[in-house]
């Protein structure tokens, strides 16, 4: 037997509940790559606007600092420098304000992983009680002499609740891996942002 035919005859012999165990770990996979990916670009283009910032040597022109950059770095210096001629409260307010909506749309995606991350062991459990009632249903209708007939159910059993552990370990782990680059990549945008307020209250 190959390994994906093992797969299958394991992943038939789990029950219904592997059907969402399945399509929730596919869903979390498919966002904690979008992430990855996001978090790693956006990294790279903020160390490119802290580049081009130290290149101007003070002379802070934000057309230059933002051109071809769709980013949060690039928001950030819009934001800065479209109101770098109000009052420093007034300044402070408004670039808070634009920091708060990017550091949402950093962390937007990590809770939806954490809540599968927390419900992938709940549906394996749930494929545990399935099993149980089928078992004792087998019991009640033939007894305890027939092992061969309670197997269903007790595979079942097991292999749900295994599965829903399995899935759900990596993609906790995963889910920390994120939370701990996002955490990283919100400090740099605010010692970006607060060295580039600096700048302007020299102008």
């Amino acid at each position: 037997m190959t390994l994906i035919e093992s797969f299958f005859s394991t992943f038939q012999r789990g029950g219904l509940m592997m059907w969402p165990i399945l399509l929730f770990s596919l869903y979390a996979v498919t966002l904690i790559v979008e992430r990855w990916r996001y978090y790693r670009r956006q990294d790279l283009l903020l160390r490119e606007q802290r580049t081009r910032l130290d290149a101007q040597g003070g002379k802070l022109k934000s057309t230059e600092l933002i051109q071809g950059l769709a980013s949060v770095g690039a928001r950030l210096t819009h934001a800065v420098c479209a109101h770098r001629e109000l009052e420093r409260p007034e300044q402070l307010e408004k670039v808070r304000n634009v920091f708060n909506d990017e550091r949402a749309l950093l962390e937007e995606r990590l809770n939806v992983i954490s809540v599968i991350a927390t419900l992938l062991p709940m549906l394996g459990l749930l494929g545990t009680v399935v099993g149980m009632i089928e078992t004792f249903d087998v019991i009640a209708l033939h007894g305890t002499g027939s092992p061969n007939l309670m197997a269903s159910g007790i595979s079942q059993m097991l292999i749900a609740t295994e599965a829903g552990l399995l899935t759900a370990i990596p993609i906790l782990y995963l889910h920390n891996t994120l939370t701990r680059r996002a955490d990283h990549l919100i400090r740099r945008m605010d010692e970006y942002t607060t060295h580039l307020m600096q700048l302007c209250g020299q102008k």
